[in-house]
């Protein structure tokens, strides 16, 4: 008999991240992530306490690389040219991260999304910053604006590309951040 390899949160949490990333963050489930585990369901119990746990650790960390790579893109840049790397990079990474839609459309169904909205909060924190830094005297409320614009730009041309809707990946790229130019000309 073939002894099983030994579990600890860690693991669980990666392989159901490594599957959420492969497929969709709805695939995710105890029964698929124990047969990839080679475990039985129960077992599972063990390392996370139930589905909604697992899917909200899962989440945290798709987040975390997301923040972690739009912040890279942003070094040393400023102004215009931050923000419209900013929108590049986010785009991007969800053409890269095939699971990103569906990780937005779970984290509606997740009852318990303090975390979460702490993680896109930080996330929105990024531009926030940089409109700040380039519009020092502005009002707080004009900023908190541009950047729910820029956010709802994003999050809406991914959206609209996983639809189809830009079937040029290149061009859906090029095209945002051409958007996105329009918009901040006046910021």
């Amino acid at each position: 008999m073939a002894r099983k390899a030994k579990l600890s949160t860690e693991i669980v949490i990666n392989k159901a991240l490594e599957i959420a990333q492969a497929g969709d963050f709805n695939a995710l489930s105890y029964r698929g992530l124990a047969r990839e585990l080679n475990v039985q369901p129960q077992t599972l119990y063990r390392y996370v306490a139930n589905i909604e746990e697992l899917q909200i650790k899962v989440v945290l960390i798709f987040l975390d690389q997301l923040i972690a790579f739009v912040q890279n893109a942003v070094i040393g840049l400023s102004g215009q040219e931050a923000i419209l790397a900013f929108v590049k990079a986010a785009f991007d990474f969800s053409q890269d991260n095939h699971a990103f839609n569906s990780m937005l459309s779970l984290i509606g169904k997740i009852n318990k999304q303090d975390e979460i909205l702490a993680k896109l909060m930080a996330l929105r924190d990024i531009p926030t910053t940089i409109v700040r830094r380039n519009n020092g005297n502005e009002d707080a409320n004009k900023v908190q604006q541009h950047v729910q614009i820029l956010m709802s730009l994003i999050f809406g041309f991914i959206e609209f590309t996983d639809l189809g809707l830009y079937r040029d990946k290149a061009d859906a790229s090029t095209t945002l951040v051409a958007n996105a130019k329009e918009i901040i000309v006046n910021w």
